[in-house]
């Protein structure tokens, strides 16, 4: 025991600073049947060395080991190399190699010895650990293997420990273990998690948005800009007409714009400026004009109040006189077939008459009475007879 306590003393003075200390139990397996398997206690002590390496002092002693013949006991000194694989994390792997030397008390022999292992630590704190290990080890003059399992609680003290090297390989001030964009550029504006900053979230970095403060939710394109399909200036998001040729003149809905109103867009119509009313073929041309004159029930008179439509009719064909109109008669069908036809022809009369007084060259009407045919309503009730009391206009060009 006092080579031991020598050994372990001038051994000890190399380790000044930066080394920890642990203690622990185990139990070693062995392969002669000479010496049964035994518990044994283990103090040791390391010192730090570059590139993750730990220079390990370990003193053990066995308790009471059982032999063929009688008790006895063992106690050895190892010296022992430690890699650690990766201290950047709390659980720390290793790896150890070495040897040293045993003293046994009783019938087994003294001997030399080599060992190998492999263990963990985890990091409870900044300085205690507790560890766990396996090794083998080979007694070369008794010619046999011990298999032990080690666990116990460790403690670095002294000078500088090895710290965990923060590599930053991007430079933006976030570390590469924290870093979920490596490879930024330089001088990008990052976020916790390293990643360049995307303050209106459309998926498109700060550095790289030609269109910041795009509203969430709406589609950009790779520079960050409201896509706009047609290119007719008006996004995607806002366009209600998303096809439209290009160059065409829209609206703030992104359609292309139709002054008169009359369902025919700017850009296909053939005649423009059509008055509000006139029903246009797909060239927006007037195929036909509803006056909405109504009635008394066996009556041809226009009230005063639907003189209005009859002049923008008048003002519609004296500014087109290339037009003309034939002035079509209806009535409901309610009575015979014969009245109902000259009544409807004296409605379209009348109409036709006011057209003229208004100026309306007679080279561009005729009028005819239709009487009960072609219904806009349905017969059946006061309302839909009502409708069909009326009289348009017929456009011939």
């Amino acid at each position: 025991m006092k080579k031991i306590l020598m050994i372990s003393a001038t051994l000890a003075s190399l380790f000044a600073a930066d080394y920890q200390i642990s203690g622990g139990f185990g139990r070693h397996a062995v392969s002669n049947s000479s010496i049964k398997d035994y518990n044994f206690g283990n103090l040791r002590i390391g010192k730090y060395l570059p590139k993750n390496h730990i220079l390990r002092l370990e003193v053990e002693r066995s308790t009471s080991i059982k032999t063929n013949t009688q008790d006895t006991s063992l106690n050895r000194v190892l010296l022992n190399v430690e890699h650690d694989f990766d201290i950047d994390s709390n659980f720390v792997p290793y790896a150890f190699i070495g040897g040293g030397y045993q003293w046994v008390k009783g019938a087994y022999e003294n001997a030399a010895v080599a060992d190998l292992g492999f263990g963990a630590k985890y990091k409870i704190t900044d300085v205690f650990n507790i560890f766990l290990e396996a090794r083998g080890m080979r007694d070369f003059h008794n010619n046999d293997n011990h298999y032990g399992l080690i666990g116990g609680l460790g403690f670095d003290f002294g000078g500088e420990k090895p710290v965990k090297k923060v590599v930053d390989s991007d430079g933006d001030g976030v570390a590469d273990n924290l870093d979920k964009c490596p490879n930024t550029p330089a001088n990008v504006k990052v976020d916790a998690n390293g990643c360049p900053v995307d303050s209106d979230r459309d998926g498109v970095a700060d550095y790289l948005d030609k269109c910041p403060n795009t509203k969430p939710g709406v589609r950009v394109d790779a520079n960050g800009c409201v896509i706009d399909s047609d290119g007719d200036g008006v996004p995607n998001y806002l366009d209600k007409c998303v096809d439209t040729p290009k160059g065409v003149k829209v609206d703030n809905n992104g359609c292309p714009i139709d002054s008169d109103k009359d369902g025919v867009a700017d850009y296909l119509d053939k005649c423009p400026n059509t008055p509000k009313g006139m029903e246009v073929d797909k060239n927006g041309c007037a195929i036909s004009y509803n006056f909405h004159i109504t009635f008394d029930n066996n009556s041809a008179k226009i009230k005063p109040e639907f003189m209005p439509k009859i002049k923008k009719f008048a003002e519609f064909l004296k500014a087109h006189p290339n037009v003309k109109a034939e002035i079509q008669g209806y009535t409901d069908n309610v009575g015979s077939y014969k009245y109902n036809l000259m009544l409807s022809q004296k409605r379209a009369k009348a109409v036709y008459e006011a057209l003229i007084k208004l100026g309306v060259n007679k080279n561009q009407l005729t009028y005819k009475g239709y009487g009960p045919a072609n219904p806009i309503a349905s017969n059946d009730t006061p309302e839909g007879r009502a409708k069909n009391r009326r009289v348009v206009a017929k456009i011939i060009y």
